[in-house]
Parts: C-alpha cells; sequence; structure tokens
C-alpha cells in the first residue's frame, strides 16, 4: 500500500513541475542551442544580426572631424537622432548610433556602415538564459534548477518493469552520466 502511495506521489510531483517549468524548459533549450551555436563561432551574435553597406561620404569642410561632422554623416544615413557618441583615430572617425556604427576614412571618404537588426524573441530567451534581469528572476530561476534536480529524480522512478529503473532505465541513465564524464575528463 505505501509502495503505491510513493509512487502516486512521484509520478504526481513528477508531472506537476512538468506542466509548471514547461515554458522555461522551452526557453532554455532554445537559447541554449543558439548560444552553443554562438559559442563555437556559427554566427556573429546571438542577439541581433549585422548588415555591412559600403558608401561613400563628404568630408569634414574645415578638416576637423567632431561631432558636428558626425552629426552631419549621420544624416546621410538618416541615423542623425540615434547618435551616441564617435571615437577619432588616426586618418578614421567610427561614430556610433543605437542600432549600429559608421566607420568613415577621412582622407577618401569611404565609409562602411554596420547595421543590427535585434533577433526579437531570442534576445528575450538570451536574456532570462544569462540571468541579465538579477534580482526576483535569480530566485525563479534556482526555483527552476531545482524543480530540474526533482523532475530527474522522480523521472527515473516513473516507469516500472523492464522499462523503469531496473533495467532498460538504469541503463540509459548510466550512460547519461557517463557520456559528460568522458567530455569532461577529454576537455579538462
Amino acid at each position: 500500500m505505501q509502495r503505491k502511495t510513493l509512487r502516486r506521489w512521484n509520478n504526481a510531483i513528477h508531472r506537476d513541475l512538468g506542466y509548471f517549468f514547461f515554458g522555461m524548459t522551452f526557453i532554455y533549450a532554445l537559447s541554449g542551442i543558439i548560444l552553443n551555436h554562438f559559442k563555437s563561432g556559427d554566427f556573429a551574435h546571438p542577439d541581433y544580426s549585422k548588415k555591412y553597406e559600403q558608401l561613400t561620404v563628404a568630408l569634414p569642410a574645415n578638416a576637423v572631424a567632431d561631432k558636428a561632422y558626425a552629426l552631419k554623416v549621420l544624416e546621410q544615413v538618416h541615423e542623425e537622432k540615434h547618435f551616441r557618441s564617435f571615437i577619432l583615430g588616426n586618418g578614421y572617425i567610427d561614430i556610433f548610433f543605437d542600432n549600429g556604427s559608421l566607420y568613415v576614412d577621412l582622407s577618401s571618404g569611404k565609409a562602411e556602415l554596420e547595421t543590427k537588426t535585434p533577433r526579437y524573441i531570442l534576445k528575450e530567451f538570451n536574456l532570462l538564459h544569462y540571468n541579465s534581469i538579477k534580482k526576483w528572476f535569480t530566485w525563479f530561476s534556482d526555483a527552476y534548477a531545482v524543480g530540474l534536480i526533482l523532475m530527474a529524480i522522480t523521472g527515473l522512478f516513473v516507469l516500472r518493469g523492464k522499462n523503469g529503473i531496473m533495467w532498460r532505465g538504469a541503463v540509459l541513465a548510466v550512460i547519461g552520466i557517463i557520456i559528460p564524464l568522458i567530455i569532461i575528463l577529454l576537455y579538462t
């Protein structure tokens, strides 16, 4: 009788945590795939895509590249309202605006416009994955981690018989432990 009650509680906990944390599991899994491929170099940034355009801009009239010149150059690409800052270097100026930058060669007027387009939804998922919000979300993500631990443990005891933890489940669980251990040993 007690074994049946424990099994019922085990399955109920596993089921309810699975339902409750479905959204976070989906977000973390999708974001994890994206961050894995970002870190392996498959694309430049997980939160936005970049586009480059070559153009020619007017050189400074008085041969002085300052904020006024930076704003005038941004007018040509319709970004003057989004100006942030600029860096003046030896023979160039790099102008930054909200969604990109404009590099200008001050000897030739040749410029490269870099614009960033946010990857909406994916950007927000990564925000959660990195825990950039902090504060109360840290506690929620800690609860999620504890929930995943409980789901892993209770998941071991959901099925009975040859597919359960006594045979097939045990073999798969051991393999699932050995693979990360091998990877750790090979790469540390």
